[in-house]
């Protein structure tokens, strides 16, 4: 059976189930296939034994574009802010240091000495210009600020952001407006402020609509909530259990410029999509466009990923020596550990644990890359319990957990990446039915992805409407 669609998404993730959602509220009806299960993608929370585990995202920030889907999708109720100020600390010569976040806060740390403070806090009165190539991100700060704000200060929360190597990560790629502030201000602190200006002037000083909104948090059960309630607003439109064996450009119809796409899921069924939009990791997408375009292929196959491994365990609480209040802690790569952050879900938000235990959920993968491969489940598991129980004081072992593990979990914006951006640009240009979403292309937060792919949903819309849908 062969039949056409005005739009397919390949994969529902975030990016594509926010973009498939779009495009049904732009009265268009996308049909969404997915190889997995379940939607969601990376983001899953497990209700387990009385513990709600989550895999994915913790508690990241809910920026306007998220806050217009829980809207949309009417479970604001369901929403929990998390606290902003809630303490995160950094690990350290074999103890918990609170971050600093201020100038008092780094002017009292230990983290770091006078010297390296004395250079951060002169930074808005020295004038600097960034190299004519792109830097990394450690050299970015190491000529800025030094190294040991580099190690103790720096590369603890990029990895825990990122989960990328700071000696490897790059500044056009990753930080973009900190290379313009510099280039055009000489000084980050007064390129930030001039940019800042610049926004309340085009604002004309009025309140922001996402002033008044949380800036981070979850719901009473779990991130999966987000996926799960785009996906029961796509009804049948989604598919799962439902693999891509291969794609193929089609000849243009008579009086079109652009291809259709033959979608071969496998039996006697067959798709035709005047539209094709892939939500899938580089790689995946990749695979699939390997023999209809190799040229994109081979860039999207370029893309370096990070190896994770999720932890997400119970303990009763009188077997925790550490208070666990705040946020959680992040570790510096010179620790030597395998865990990247750990963070203390129970201590922010309520229903994650029972009274007499208490939930964290650590990150690791750091120092595990070259023999992730060879890791089990339980590897991975017993080895963060082991960091954590030092760190914290834990006398027994956990009641229960959930570990969730990936070679390639997380894209890496190294250098060279936002070059390899405008390539991907120039071809998808040059390929009107064929779009990409995803968090490899411009940003990784929750925020971007959705951004993306409504951003992609309107410029279909547009392209369809255009041709008299």
């Amino acid at each position: 059976m062969r039949y056409t669609e005005k739009v397919v998404v390949i994969g529902a993730g975030l990016s594509g189930l926010a973009c498939a959602f779009r495009l049904q509220q732009l009265q268009l009806a996308p049909l969404v296939l997915e190889v997995t299960a379940r939607p969601g993608g990376v983001i899953n929370s497990i209700q387990q034994n009385s513990f709600l585990f989550e895999t994915g995202p913790q508690f990241p920030r809910f920026p306007a574009s998220v806050w217009q889907l829980v809207r949309e999708l009417k479970f604001e109720p369901e929403f929990l802010p998390g606290d902003p100020k809630a303490q995160r600390f950094i690990f350290q010569g074999g103890r918990l240091h609170p971050a600093p976040f201020s100038p008092a806060g780094l002017i009292a740390t230990s983290l770091v000495g006078l010297r390296s403070k004395l250079r951060v806090l002169a930074e808005p009165f020295r004038h600097t210009r960034p190299p004519g190539h792109e830097e990394t991100l450690a050299q970015f700060v190491e000529r800025k600020f030094g190294t040991e704000i580099l190690d103790h200060l720096v590369d603890p929360f990029i990895s825990t952001i990122f989960f990328g190597d700071a000696h490897k990560m790059g500044m056009h790629s990753a930080f973009p407006a900190l290379v313009e502030w510099e280039r055009a201000s000489g000084s980050l602190v007064r390129g930030a402020l001039r940019a800042r200006s610049r926004n309340r002037s085009r604002q004309n000083n009025s309140l922001r609509v996402t002033d008044s909104l949380p800036t981070l948090g979850s719901f009473r059960s779990g991130m999966a909530t987000l996926p799960q309630r785009l996906a029961a607003a796509l009804g049948s439109r989604l598919r799962l259990r439902t693999k891509i064996f291969s794609l193929m450009p089609l000849p243009a119809p008579s009086g079109e410029s652009a291809p259709l796409w033959q979608i071969n899921i496998g039996g006697s069924e067959e798709i035709l999509a005047e539209h094709l939009i892939l939500a899938l990791p580089a790689y995946a997408a990749a695979r699939l466009l390997a023999s209809a375009h190799s040229s994109l292929a081979a860039h999207l196959t370029a893309i370096e990923y990070a190896p994770i491994c999720v932890v997400s365990a119970a303990y009763e609480r009188s077997r925790v020596a550490h208070a666990l209040q705040g946020f959680g802690f992040m570790v510096p790569r010179r620790e030597g550990l395998s865990t990247i952050c750990t963070f203390w879900n129970s201590s922010l938000f309520p229903n994650r644990a029972p009274q007499s235990a208490t939930l964290i959920t650590s990150f690791a993968g750091r120092q595990l890359a070259d023999r992730f491969n060879s890791l089990s489940e339980d590897n991975c598991g017993n080895l963060v319990h082991s960091e954590n129980a030092k760190i914290l004081g834990i006398t027994a072992p956990p009641l229960d957990r959930v570990v969730w593990r990936d070679a390639r979990a997380l894209p890496q914006y190294n250098v060279g990446h936002a070059r390899r951006m405008k390539e991907i640009s120039g071809i998808l240009a040059a390929t009107p039915s064929l779009h990409l979403i995803g968090n490899f292309l411009s940003g990784r937060s929750i925020g971007d992805c959705v951004e993306l792919a409504e951003a992609v949903a309107r410029k279909v819309h547009s392209q369809l409407v255009g041709s008299n849908i």
